[in-house]
């Protein structure tokens, strides 16, 4: 990522097994990140790298599937097309606790179901090039208090307390605030 990395975000996950959870393939980011195509000459705008402290060993382990060179191709829109574990191209890396993968966010990714018995233990570090933080968001809340709801989202408000992944899953009225002007 170069001189001017930023650490934007730390999480610890525990994913349980046998939850009937089918999977959950995504960019992060959300809408606004899986349209930017970087290209592999260029540094990444963000990163995450995954670190295992349990074992994934055979797929329907709650594995990472990733969908390599998806950062070069359109998300797809319509639902019924949406990416899953099970669509084609997408793999399950088994691997061994102590250790990790490094991807760009822009990577269609998720986690796999996880039938194996045993929970899925991992921390997630994310990074970002620094100029995509937000350096002032908590001193602005007296400017704030004087902007339109489209101002407000486009000076980092998003609409709702903060919580950890709030910067990189949109809310759901994203672009009906930001298009509606003001």
């Amino acid at each position: 990522m170069g001189p001017y990395v930023l650490h934007s975000m730390s999480q610890a996950m525990v994913r349980a097994c046998d939850d009937g959870l089918p999977g959950h393939t995504h960019t992060e980011g959300g809408e606004a990140l899986r349209r930017i195509r970087v290209p592999g000459t260029s540094r990444p705008l963000a990163m995450k790298a995954m670190y295992l402290s349990s074992n994934v060993e055979g797929e329907e382990s709650g594995n990472l599937t990733v969908f390599p060179g998806s950062p070069m191709r359109a998300f797809p829109e319509d639902p019924d097309r949406a990416p899953h574990p099970h669509a084609p191209g997408a793999g399950q890396p088994q691997s061994k606790a102590g250790e990790g993968y490094l991807f760009p966010h822009s990577v269609r990714h998720g986690p796999a179901p996880c039938r194996s018995g045993r929970a899925r233990n991992i921390l997630l570090y994310h990074f970002c090039q620094k100029c995509v933080r937000g350096y002032d968001f908590e001193r602005t809340a007296r400017v704030m208090a004087q902007c339109t709801p489209r101002q407000r989202r486009l000076l980092g408000d998003l609409g709702y307390e903060f919580r950890p992944g709030s910067y990189f899953h949109g809310p759901l009225d994203h672009t009906d605030v930001i298009l509606a002007g003001g």
